[in-house]
């Protein structure tokens, strides 16, 4: 399963599992992470879990902002738009910071599958 790990200045306060096909993430107590941290919005983005296409009992995670105030940064840059995560992606939003890594590594996702067709 895939999850996002949490930290500040390098310190890290925990590890999320994305188990949720949609999680929100912000200050408010009903938001699935709550953050601590004035900079961070009420509601501030949401990560929804969706099926791959590619492989089978894999869902590839999104990160979406929710219009937040001080924006969501994805490895450095401002999002824009909806976002495909990749493994070890750094989520900065207020002064905290989420790594996302997922269940199968950067080396196995590298990887081409060979498909044969079936024979009969």
């Amino acid at each position: 399963m895939s999850k996002l790990v949490l930290s500040v200045k390098s310190v890290v306060l925990g590890t999320y599992s994305l188990d949720l096909d949609v999680m929100i993430i912000g200050r408010k107590l009903s938001c699935d992470i709550t953050l601590d941290d004035d900079a961070v919005s009420g509601e501030h983005f949401l990560i929804t879990m969706v099926k791959s296409d590619y492989l089978e009992n894999y869902k590839d995670a999104y990160i979406e902002d929710l219009g937040s105030t001080n924006g969501t940064k994805i490895n450095e840059k401002p999002l824009k738009s909806k976002h495909h995560l990749k493994h070890h992606d750094r989520i900065k939003v207020g002064h905290h910071v989420f790594t996302f890594d997922t269940e199968l590594g950067r080396d196995e996702l590298e990887r081409t599958a060979i498909y044969l067709p079936d024979t009969e």
